[in-house]
This record gives structure tokens, sequence and C-alpha cells, in this order.
């Protein structure tokens, strides 16, 4: 008789821990710190279809703010799969309303996987990473990018500060990365002028491209850019390039960001490398 009461509390607290959780995997009873556990494709078409979202963008996007957190959700993971580029905007919008604290972190892990389709789609943009390319910035300039020599925390080679600045009256969606190299062309000369030599641990950053950018183990990250501000990031530039030979380098990058319709480009920066003792 023990045996079958505690089989039948097994059996419930099985029953409580499935019914805490929502359709988009959020806990029901969240704290600060809550996130969601990853819905499969499956899960989240079923999840749409169980509450009467249609899996077109136009529905998607109206169901961006449903009264159902776990409905903002889904859509928002659906249209991260299948949106385009106009759907960037309602994404970033309802990000930025997002009050929930577990939807909020889906619907930018939504946005986010938007973003990184536009950025390395081969059907959008073959050649992503096309190295040592002119960069021409349009006008009206949306972001400006400055790159300013810094020393890094933890690494003692050539480094650079990466100062992202939106340019506009409104937040805009941007993807850093901890290469430049996975999203833009970039240039390094050399004291003499020439191309510097590409470490050969990161020579495939610098080949034609060979299919989808997880190669590298990792992927860049959304980074929301508020109106008139800044935000940096560092790059160890010495990691990628040879620049163990003393003088001054070149250091710029910029190319196309089709999520923005635009064309960003850096400045060029100068890094002084003394020759070692």
């Amino acid at each position: 008789m023990k045996r079958i009461y505690s089989t039948i509390i097994l059996l419930a607290a099985g029953s409580l821990a499935a019914a805490a959780q929502r359709l988009d995997g959020c806990p029901v009873h969240q704290t600060p710190f809550s996130v969601a556990q990853t819905a499969s494709g499956e899960a989240v078409d079923r999840g749409l279809q169980d509450s009467g979202v249609s899996p077109t963008r136009e529905s998607l996007a109206i169901a961006l703010s449903d009264s159902r957190p776990e409905v903002r959700s889904l859509a928002a993971l659906k249209l991260g799969k299948i949106g385009q580029r106009a759907d960037v905007a309602p994404l970033l919008r309802a990000w930025a309303a997002e009050e929930d604290t577990c939807t909020a972190g889906i619907v930018r892990q939504g946005l986010e996987r938007l973003l990184q389709r536009f950025a390395f789609d081969p059907g959008r943009r073959p050649d992503f990473v096309a190295p040592f390319q002119p960069c021409t910035a349009p006008e009206p300039l949306l972001v400006s990018l400055n790159l300013e020599q810094v020393k890094a925390r933890f690494y003692d080679g050539p480094a650079l500060r990466v100062t992202a600045r939106n340019q506009t009256a409104q937040t805009l969606p941007f993807l850093s990365s901890r290469s430049p190299a996975e999203l833009f062309s970039v240039t390094v000369l050399d004291p003499t002028g020439a191309p510097a030599k590409v470490a050969e641990r990161y020579e495939w950053m610098y080949e034609p491209v060979r299919g989808f950018a997880v190669i590298s183990g990792h992927m860049p990250t959304f980074l929301p850019l508020p109106p008139q501000e800044d935000v940096s990031w560092t790059w160890r530039v010495g990691e990628e390039f040879d620049m163990s030979a003393p003088g001054t380098y070149r250091v710029s990058f910029g190319g196309r960001v089709p999520y923005l319709d635009t064309t960003v480009c850096s400045n060029t920066a100068e890094i002084s490398v003394e020759k070692q003792p």
C-alpha cells in the first residue's frame, strides 16, 4: 500500500511540474531570472495551432501583441524562422515593450535568429566574408563605427575598442561578434602598406564562404542600439593577424547590413606596435 501511495505522489508531482510550464517552455511561476527551455520547431508549430494562431507572417505579427505571453513567445520564434526584413521592426518593438521576463528573453531570441538569417543566409549574402574590400558609408548615416587602440584585459597583443553609435532617433537592432570578419569586410595593412598576414587558425574566416558561420563555434548576438547612444566591445585584432613586426598598422572594416538595408563603415585606426625587447 505504501508503494502505491508513493507512486500516486510521484505521478501527481509530475503532473504539477508539467502544468507549471507554459507552451513556450517558460515556467508559470517565474523569478527575475526565469529562462525557458528551448522549444523545438514542432513544439512551436503545435503551440501556435493549439492557440488558434495561423503560421503566416501577418498573423504572427498580430500575435506579438496577444494577451497570452506564451503566444507572444511562440509567434516571435516562428517569425525568427520565416520572417522577412519588414518583420525586424515589429519584433524589436515587441521585445522593447515586453514586461514578462521570460517572454522578453524568447522574443529577443526570435529577433536574434531573424537578424542572423539575414546576415548568413547564402541566398541573401553569398559572400558575407569579403576581406579587403572598400567600404563607402551612405547618407543619411544610420550607424557609425569607431575604432580606437586600447589595452585589453587578460590579453597583451594589439586590441581595438569598437564603438557602434546609433545616429538616428529610434532604437536600431545590430549584430555584434567577437570578430568583425564574421559580419564585415576587414582590412589590416602592415607597416609597409601591404595586407597583413592572417594568423593560421583564422584563415578560414578570410576565405570564400564555406556555409553557415557556426563553424566558428558561436554566433553573433543581438545588440540593441539606443538612439544617439554608443555601445562598445573589444576586438583582439592581434589574434587574427600577424602583427609581430614593429611599426604602425592600419585597420578598418565595414560592409552591408541587410536587416537595416544600409552599409556601415568604420574609421581607419592606427595601431602602434613597439619592438619587442
